[in-house]
């Protein structure tokens, strides 16, 4: 057996995990598997949340992998379908090589954007009505749906840092949200407005994974995710004061 490519196997498989947001225990679990199948006097996983390290044991050698992860997103369906091709692997349903190059390959179903802009609108528009907003407010927090949707695309295109990404559109919203309150429908609660359109941005993924990885005793990957979290959730803070100083400000 190709203990080289298992351990290529295992490692593409705890790379596209890792970047899809798993928790560290999960990627672990996985790459694992794959490489328990290996005739190896020891195989070894170790995932974070910014790289995943495997070593392979053979009565010749020590192979180690090392991988950064510089790039992560949520993506469940990728997490899903690495999951799946990795059991059958270790099922024997399907070979070693028909598992590397469908990792390799594979294509998962991902909305477009204009069902992503959309989910995010109506989003925005549930949380006014859910925060006890009424007409004027879900109208003002749908507009400022569509002014998030084109900072997140602006910022997008730059390739900026997830901080700088956050902070640019919760100062777009908070600026965004007072003008339409001074310019449209004065009576609106700007409160109301601005909550229900910074909830996009609210890192609900991370916080949870964050949690499972410290209840399974992965503390470095918790530690590591709470702190993106928090983070995540400073540049909002820090967006929104900016974008109504920055109104306050205007003459």
């Amino acid at each position: 057996m190709d203990e080289r490519r298992i351990l290529e196997t295992a490692m593409l498989a705890g790379e596209i995990m890792s970047a899809s947001g798993a928790e560290s225990y999960r990627v672990e679990d996985t790459m694992n598997r794959i490489l328990h199948t290996a005739d190896a006097k020891s195989a070894e996983a170790f995932a974070v949340v910014t790289g995943v390290f495997a070593t392979l044991e053979t009565e010749n050698e020590v192979v180690t992998r090392v991988k950064r992860i510089a790039h992560r997103d949520i993506n469940l369906a990728k997490i899903a379908e690495v999951n799946e091709i990795s059991r059958l692997y270790c099922q024997n349903q399907i070979t070693l090589e028909t598992a590397y190059d469908r990792l390799q390959h594979f294509t998962v179903r991902s909305y477009s954007k204009s069902i992503h802009n959309l989910a995010i609108l109506l989003l925005v528009l549930s949380f006014s009505f859910l925060l006890g907003g009424g007409i004027q407010e879900g109208v003002l927090a749908s507009i400022n749906g569509v002014l998030l949707i084109g900072a997140l695309l602006l910022v997008d295109r730059a390739q900026v840092t997830p901080f700088l990404r956050t902070l640019f559109a919760s100062t777009v919203i908070a600026f965004g949200a007072s003008f339409l309150k001074s310019f449209m429908m004065k009576d609106a609660v700007l409160d109301n407005v601005i909550i229900a359109s910074m909830m996009p941005l609210v890192p609900g993924t991370a916080i949870t994974t964050a949690i499972r990885d410290t209840l399974n005793g992965d503390y470095m990957s918790g530690g590591s995710r709470a702190l993106e979290s928090v983070v995540i959730a400073v540049s909002i803070a820090l967006g929104v004061g900016a974008g109504l100083w920055l109104w306050r400000a205007l003459p």
